[in-house]
């Protein structure tokens, strides 16, 4: 994969630089790298779970070259499944991002579609996209573990549990890595690769194998709660909720001004994509409270783009438009929240969401989460949507906007909220020496 040409041609040589970064992993402790390690040879793939994220993945692994087999858990899913797949295909089709002869690959005998495991054990590399639970998940673990050969690598999509404990059904846990796809899974050109206390280097480097057929850029991260893009995009969204029912701001102009940075995409339509449900799931799961405005929506059914409502209302052809209820339930939740109700300038929402997502990448990297600040940058740029103009939130962080100034923009948020844990300062932005390396 290589960086985009139309790039100005400092972000074009800050990309390049971050792919070569990207390539050369390492796992902690000698545990092995990029040069030692051997990929297994994946030419049988199989996909459990057949939900929006598994046919994405799906799909990628059969355009990758991969003999594919997709598992549904029963026929009434397994119907419908197909029938989104043909979905997918004519509408990838119509807007040029797939060929006749990649969907003739799609429809040939290449890409198995059951509900029966057998077969599976004769494929090299296993990829679960089921529903987001540890019991279900370390269930499927150990149904795998007894039916895939020693040496088939085991890839999870989990988006945020723990990855030792989802091992822990297996006899050999070093065979499973995480493989967390954004979405749509056969779009989105990165992959987190995550690996935990038992992750082998030669799953680590089947996953980066098997992610660069899928002409994608695998990022090597370590396992932690939501891992690591999800932490950024967790206090990215939770700022943003915020504006909402602490300063009575509308969803549709945080998003126009989100827009007008250039996030191809606003905070409150990603909420509603999704699933205002997911995110609070994930919030439960790791012991943090639901905002008022969390649970409002959840009460009425405003689940996101999947229930035609959420912060926005959608047609039937998906098309969003602004919806009453939602403003006058903002207006009554937030009045009275904030005792020093501030009008928001343009620039003041840009930092209020955006300083405490950088200042939540460089807590990662003092956590050893991810190796470089180049590879935040790389994975917010290609799987995120960022202004192109920057080269990621860490590049922008010290090229545009000033360490010294987030910092300080930090510091008195902190002090103003003390108990807030996005604010908590990482060490880069807390020191006097907060110049630009980037």
């Amino acid at each position: 994969m290589s960086s985009d040409a139309n790039l100005a041609p400092d972000v074009a040589e800050y990309v390049k630089s971050a792919i070569k970064v990207s390539k050369e992993w390492r796992l902690p402790d000698g545990r092995g790298d990029w040069r030692d390690a051997k990929a297994t040879i994946v030419k049988k793939a199989a996909v459990i779970g057949g939900g929006t994220m598994g046919r994405g993945i799906a799909i990628a692994c059969v355009l990758a070259g991969f003999e594919t087999i997709l598992v549904e858990q029963n026929e009434e899913a397994l119907s419908a499944c197909c029938k989104q797949l043909e979905t997918t295909y004519t509408r990838e089709m119509s807007l040029g991002r797939m060929s006749e002869q990649q969907r003739q690959r799609l429809n040939s005998p290449a890409f198995r579609k059951t509900t029966s495991f057998d077969g599976l054990a004769e494929v090299d590399l296993v990829i679960e996209a089921i529903f987001e639970s540890m019991k279900l998940k370390k269930e499927l673990m150990a149904r795998l573990d007894a039916i895939c050969k020693p040496d088939c690598i085991i890839a999870s999509n989990t988006s945020s549990l723990d990855f030792d404990e989802m091992s822990s059904p297996l006899k050999n846990p070093g065979r499973l890595v995480g493989m967390h796809f954004f979405n749509p899974a056969n779009v989105i050109k990165v992959i987190e690769i995550v690996y935990g206390s038992h992750t082998s280097k030669e799953a680590v480097a089947t996953a980066f194998a098997s992610t660069a057929a899928m002409g994608k850029l695998p990022i090597l991260v370590a396992n932690c709660p939501s891992f690591m893009f999800n932490r950024l995009l967790h206090v990215y969204l939770t700022q943003a909720m915020k504006l909402t029912y602490l300063y009575g701001m509308y969803p549709k102009d945080i998003d126009r001004i989100l827009a007008q940075f250039g996030l191809q995409m606003g905070p409150m339509t990603m909420h509603d994509m999704n699933g205002i449900d997911v995110g609070a799931r994930i919030k439960s799961e790791h012991g943090m409270e639901l905002s008022s405005i969390e649970r409002e929506l959840i009460d009425r059914g405003r689940l996101g783009r999947k229930t035609g409502k959420g912060f926005y209302r959608y047609d039937s052809r998906g098309l969003k438009s602004d919806d009453p209820e939602v403003k006058a339930i903002i207006d009554r939740i937030s009045a009275g929240q904030n005792t020093q109700q501030r009008h928001f300038a343009e620039s003041d929402v840009i930092s209020f969401l955006l300083y405490p997502m950088v200042n939540e990448g460089y807590l990662c990297l003092e956590d050893g989460i991810i190796a470089s600040p180049q590879l935040i940058d790389l994975m917010f740029h290609f799987g995120f949507g960022w202004p192109r103009r920057h080269g990621g939130p860490m590049r922008w962080a010290e090229r545009y906007e000033g360490l010294q100034k987030i910092g300080e923009t930090m510091r008195a948020a902190h002090s103003a909220e003390p108990e807030e844990l996005v604010y908590r300062l990482s060490d880069r932005l807390s020191s006097p020496l907060n110049s630009s390396k980037l």
